[in-house]
This record gives structure tokens, C-alpha cells and sequence, in this order.
């Protein structure tokens, strides 16, 4: 019985055959890859954004009118330009009981690309050089627009706005690029506190 083997060319179409679908699913495998690393980085940067609005949210309206330490008229609970804003915020936990103020100073501003949150406790003098942090809430930010709203609805591009000492605006209007999410756009309402004149 005369055995037949494979010849030269039937081995190397099947090695070229072979390369061509490997070759095809290692590409198929980088496309999946990639995508799934497109996908992580797209849920980070979504992550990053909602937790700075969620920060900022949050001190907006925990607003309080109170003067700020850094006003030496006494009578600025927020202070806003097109590119920061500073302002007192109440609400602060204290889920250990500290002997410690429950107001903060917080500001926040927007400054190469970056967002960053300053705050330190109220207590009554100005803040020690240690008791001021910082917090950088998101990287590659464009502030496109900061506008602080009255009672009437008229946008302003800085605050205060008014004549009322320890005024706040109604809502303050935030539109600003972020990485993977241009175009973002949201108006936070304040506790709207108008002030008194009496003071």
C-alpha cells in the first residue's frame, strides 16, 4: 500500500491560510480591546464630571448668608466672577462630633484647564496656612460661560448683582467642556436668599 504525503505547496497554502485567519482574529481581538479600553475611559471621564457636579451642586446649595471671611465689608455671603466664585456653605457632617465650625468658605475657580475647590472652616479669623485645602475636581475643563441669576431672571456676569448685603442669586447658570462630554450645561438653584436692608 503506497502511502502520499503533503506536498511542498499544499504545506505552505496552508500555513498562508492559516496566517491569513490568524492574522484576522488578532485584529479582531484589538478592535475589541480597544473599544473596551474607549469604554472604560469614557465611564472615567463620565465619573469624573458627575463628581464635580455633584461637589459643586452640592456647596451652591448649602449656601447660607453669611459674610465671608475674606470681605472686609461684611456684607458678601457669595462673590462671583466669570471664572470663579466664593461663597459660605452650612450642612458640612460631622459625623464624629468634632469641636469644629459646621459652615465652610468655599471657592471655586477654573484656571488652565483645570477645576480646582478651595474651602477651609469659618471661625471667625482668617484661616491658618494648614487649614485651607485644596481639591482639583476635574482636569481638561474649558469654563465656556458662569452666569449668576437674580430673582427676576436676569443672568449676570458677576455677582452681587444687587445692593442688599449678603445677597445670593437664585441660580447660577454653569456651561463648560469636558473631556468626552462638550456642551454641558446646568442651572443649580439656590436657597435665594435676597438679603435685608436693614443691614
Amino acid at each position: 500500500m503506497k502511502q502520499r504525503g503533503f506536498t511542498l505547496l499544499e504545506v505552505l497554502i496552508a500555513m498562508a491560510l492559516f496566517s491569513l485567519l490568524g492574522l484576522a482574529c488578532y485584529q479582531l481581538l484589538e478592535r475589541v480591546m480597544h473599544s473596551e479600553r474607549r469604554i472604560d475611559q469614557h465611564e472615567q471621564q463620565l465619573r469624573n464630571l458627575q463628581r464635580a457636579l455633584a461637589i459643586f451642586e452640592r456647596d451652591l446649595t448649602q449656601a447660607i448668608a453669611y459674610p465671608l471671611s475674606d470681605d472686609p465689608s461684611r456684607r458678601q455671603a457669595l462673590i462671583g466672577r466669570s471664572d470663579n466664585l466664593r461663597l459660605v456653605r452650612g450642612g458640612w457632617s460631622n459625623p464624629l462630633e468634632q469641636a469644629r465650625s459646621d459652615v465652610l468658605q468655599v471657592s471655586h475657580r477654573w484656571s488652565q484647564g483645570q477645576w480646582l475647590r478651595d474651602y477651609h472652616p469659618l471661625t471667625g479669623q482668617a484661616p491658618l496656612p494648614g487649614e485651607v485645602r485644596q481639591q482639583r475636581l476635574l482636569d481638561g475643563v474649558h469654563l465656556k460661560h458662569l452666569r449668576y441669576i437674580d430673582a427676576n431672571g436676569t443672568a449676570h456676569s458677576a455677582w452681587p448683582a444687587l445692593s442688599l448685603p449678603l445677597s445670593l442669586p437664585q441660580a447660577i447658570e454653569i456651561e463648560l467642556d469636558a473631556p468626552g462630554y462638550p456642551d454641558i450645561r446646568r442651572v443649580i438653584l439656590l436657597p435665594g436668599f435676597q438679603g435685608t436692608a436693614s443691614e
